[in-house]
């Protein structure tokens, strides 16, 4: 499988995981099936990219490593959060069909 496909799909989970609210990483790691003890492949593999690209921001920029640390989505993450949304109504509907 494709590096870039596996980064997609990673943000799209994390996205989803994330929804409209503010969100601890453990929060974020749980959601999203992830177990805490992965927490650098977390960072390495599914936030850091998601932040990159513009997606997810800190909600305590100055304090990237406080404990109270929490994330939520940009306007770029909402569309996509949105996007996500409509895709999955359209295969339902498909799927009804």
């Amino acid at each position: 499988m494709n590096i870039k496909i596996k980064s997609d799909e990673r943000i799209r989970r994390l996205v989803q995981a994330i929804g409209k609210e503010i969100v601890p990483r453990k929060g974020i790691m749980a959601e999203s099936g992830l177990r805490q003890n992965s927490r650098r492949n977390f960072y390495a593999n599914y936030l850091t990219p998601a932040i990159a690209k513009g997606y997810v921001c800190m909600v305590r920029p100055d304090s990237p490593s406080s404990p109270e640390q929490a994330y939520r989505l940009t306007a770029a993450g909402l569309e996509l959060l949105s996007e996500l949304a409509e895709s999955e109504d359209s295969k339902k509907e498909q799927a009804i069909d």
